[in-house]
């Protein structure tokens, strides 16, 4: 079982009937789970309302990967949506010392789902005049608010009162946007990207949604169950939605002209909510049909098979990268997009592509896999991003990464940080931001990639990396190290106290500053720097690695835990043993022990620092024991000296001996000179 199953269970039993409070009003019983609503990884369970024990409550439990939409759960807070589930409290909950989760509270749907596929259809007249109203009044409001709902499907439909009469829409705010959709649901746009890589979208997409459930809804079966998700996008770009899953249905008018307003595959023709609202006065004028995508006017031979739409071409070719290198080096096309889709401009940047991939050197599939990348953007530019086995929208690349620590994925991990590190991101970004004709979403803000590209640089230092791109990405997801994983860390000094209850239960044993740590740390703090760069300077283990860490914790607990930190002390000691062992004045090193016996009971770690004095005190038992070590070889060498016997005593006696004769002959000589000299002067 890796890490992330682990705590998708609570790391400690919770006796039946009790659970942690939320805002003092809510109580969570995480041994009481609410079957019918959950979905995902979180986990539903029930809550008592301390305050009105007469309304029944359920709460969402949050793992610690989960995405959380905080605007939405803002908006709910604030106001009441109309057609939308209550959501009543949000906020963390502690459940022991160490066992802390964000709950999130809703009003309980008494009456269960509308839907499930076992009950068969339901009558198009409930369809339109029961589910419809609030669905779209939940969606007026998202959209008016400049928000999305991403999760309108039919197992999120319920009924909010036991006598059934009232239909209301699930919550779409403790999962990532999108996830959750059978891959029918999702508009081509995003309908080839990953689960958690599909993203906010628009409102486009959510009126999507609304077509593809009325039409769940009204054939009792999931629309396009007998296919693949493959087909359903092939048949999707070929056919169009409506005529890939309607038009072959025994159905009324009115609703064949509803759906061919939600289901129009340009999101630009595509009915709004308030068109919506109003359909009875919309299908006055039968709404066209969508027809899938954009056609070229003639095909293109790609693996075997002939393409007229650049969409699915653009899908094929990820799926078969070396073929669309080759397709991509042989010029044609290059030649297909400028003279069959008439795009100038597309064809002029394939041909770059084209002429930087040819140049590479050959086996370099990275530079292959990047020209690929690059074309496909243009081919579909409004779909997803796609890079080797990474593919995701616009604005959902953090999501996507909170999926790949979740499943401790290393590909999918290997991938996205090649997409920071290449450059490659950074410059397609940069590219649509300053050429955004079309008013594009973002990939990302200008300045999170730039910072990303820089971590990414120093990827094998602690603190940078793609965990310190995950941090920056996702601000409200809490630490992920081993240390404190379950704990709903979310600053500094919360990692602190939870770090320090571990630290002393395993009596200093742990790492408070792994990779995940120190990301989180260096996304959360102003000022450590310099600590993390002098980290780099020097090997795990080391002495200097060593005394920085303490050096950064001492000024983490004097800024953010100004407390005793007893079970840091306990870590400190076992770190500084090693380094302890390496002073060879036996003296010193039981001065500095006792010494830091004694600091370790203040819980400190500038207290410790200081007493021990630990960088001089190595430097002075280093400099003393060269000086005794240059003192014995001396010595050694006298020794040798007397050793050598009354020959060789001879005849350095000898040799000094000549020395000083020719020394005191050429003294007599320039004396006599002097007094001649000074006789004939004077």
């Amino acid at each position: 079982m890796s890490l992330a199953e682990k705590m998708d269970m609570p790391p400690e039993s919770v006796p039946a009937g009790s659970g942690g409070m939320l805002e003092g009003r809510f109580r969570i019983d995480l041994s009481r789970p609410v079957d019918f609503l959950q979905g995902g990884v979180n986990m539903a369970v029930q809550a008592a309302d301390m305050q009105d024990p007469s309304q029944e409550r359920f709460a969402v439990v949050s793992t610690p990967y989960s995405s959380y939409r905080r605007q939405i759960a803002q908006l709910m807070m604030e106001s009441r949506i109309p057609g939308m589930i209550d959501l009543l409290a949000r906020g963390t909950v502690r459940f022991s010392e160490t066992d802390v989760r964000y709950v999130s509270v809703f009003d309980l749907p008494r009456g269960g789902r509308l839907f499930t596929d076992s009950e068969g259809a339901i009558a198009e007249n409930l369809v339109l005049d029961y589910v419809l109203p609030p669905v779209s009044a939940a969606l007026l409001t998202l959209h008016r608010a400049g928000l999305t709902h991403r999760a309108i499907r039919a197992d999120n439909l319920f009924f909010a009162d036991a006598e059934r009469s009232q239909v209301i829409v699930g919550e779409a705010i403790t999962t990532a946007p999108g996830s959750l959709q059978p891959d029918v649901y999702e508009p081509q746009e995003s309908a080839s990207a990953h689960p958690y890589g599909r993203g906010d979208g628009t409102p486009a997409d959510d009126i999507y949604a609304v077509g593809i459930l009325m039409l769940h809804l009204l054939t009792g079966r999931l629309p396009g169950a007998d296919m693949s998700a493959d087909e359903i996008y092939r048949g999707k770009l070929g056919q169009g939605t409506f005529a890939l899953l309607a038009e072959d249905l025994d159905l009324s008018s009115r609703i064949s002209d509803v759906l061919a307003g939600l289901l129009h595959d340009d999101p630009k023709r595509r009915w709004n909510v308030e068109t919506l609202i109003n359909w009875r006065d919309a299908i006055k004028e039968s709404p066209r049909r969508g027809r899938g995508d954009r056609r070229a006017f003639s095909k293109i031979l790609f693996d075997g098979e002939e393409y007229n739409s650049p969409r699915l071409l653009a899908h094929e070719m990820t799926k078969r990268p070396k073929s669309a290198v080759e397709l991509l080096q042989s010029g044609r096309l290059e030649k297909w997009v400028r003279n069959s889709l008439r795009d100038e401009d597309a064809s002029k940047e394939i041909s770059h592509i084209q002429s930087s991939s040819a140049g590479a050197p050959r086996g370099q599939k990275r530079n292959g896999t990047t020209a690929v990348t690059q074309a496909t953007r243009l081919l579909d530019p409004d779909g997803p991003l796609w890079y080797r086995n990474v593919s995701f929208t616009r604005g959902a690349i953090g999501n996507l990464m909170l999926q790949a620590y979740q499943l401790d994925d290393t590909e999918m991990k290997k991938s996205i940080a090649e997409l920071f590190e290449s450059g490659l991101l950074l410059t397609m970004a940069v590219s649509e931001i300053r050429e955004n004709k079309e008013k594009r979403a973002e990939w990302m803000s200008e300045s999170a990639i730039s910072n990303c590209f820089d971590y990414m640089k120093r990827s094998r230092d602690l603190g940078y990396g793609l965990e310190r791109c995950l941090y920056e990405l996702n601000p409200v997801t809490p630490c992920l190290s081993p240390l404190v994983l379950g704990s709903h860390v979310k600053n500094v000094p919360d990692f602190l106290t939870i770090a320090e209850k571990k630290l002393v239960s395993a009596n200093g044993q742990g790492n408070p500053f792994d990779r995940h740590a120190a990301a989180f740390i260096a996304s959360k703090s102003k000022g450590l720097d310099k600590y993390l760069k002098t980290l780099s300077y020097h090997a795990p283990g080391s002495v200097p690695h060593t005394l920085v860490q303490l050096k950064l914790f001492a000024k983490l607990q004097a800024v953010a835990h100004p407390a005793p930190l007893p079970g840091f002390a306990a870590w400190a000691e076992e770190m500084l043993k090693p380094v302890f062992a390496k002073i060879r004045s036996r003296l010193r090193r039981e001065v500095i022990s006792q010494r830091f016996k004694e600091a370790k009971k203040s819980g400190n770690l500038e207290t410790i620092l200081t007493a021990t004095d630990i960088e001089r005190q190595i430097a002075a038992d280093s400099r003393e024991y060269e000086n005794a070590l240059a003192t014995a070889t001396q010595a050694d060498q006298m020794a040798a000296f007397l050793a050598n016997g009354t020959e060789h005593r001879r005849a350095a006696a000898n040799h000094y001996g000549a020395w000083i004769t020719s020394v005191l002959s050429v003294t007599s000589l320039i004396t006599s000179m002097v007094l001649s000299a000074l006789y004939f002067m004077g």
